[in-house]
């Protein structure tokens, strides 16, 4: 999926905010987290930058998105979720405010 820098940023903090839900990062989540940041191919300045926007300013950009990235983004939220076999009610509950604001939820029915 080709994703715009803009977009980029605003997933891997959606994702950050993702794996700190709970309130504890899993080994396997930030296992998992490298490896999206490596296939999305976030270099550091972006990853700090990344980390600096709050979640909401992050939604409102992926909101532009196309249905497709939208999709890929669901995909990569549930495969950070599933990472450490834990899911816990913040990290449902992070992900079906970030699925209702972008608008996935209007895709999956």
């Amino acid at each position: 999926m080709n994703f715009t820098d803009q977009e980029k940023i605003a997933i891997v903090s959606l994702l950050i905010e993702m794996a700190n839900a709970d309130g504890k990062i899993a080994y396997e989540e930030m296992i998992t987290f490298n490896l999206m940041c490596r296939r999305l191919e976030i270099d550091h300045n972006s990853f700090v930058v990344a980390h600096g926007l709050k979640c909401e300013h992050a939604i409102e950009v992926l909101k532009t998105m196309s249905d497709d990235k939208k999709i890929e983004l669901a995909k990569l939220m549930v495969e950070l979720i599933d990472s450490d076999n834990q899911v816990t009610d913040g990290e449902i509950a992070l992900l079906n405010h970030a699925c209702r604001a972008v608008g996935i939820d209007q895709l999956l029915q």
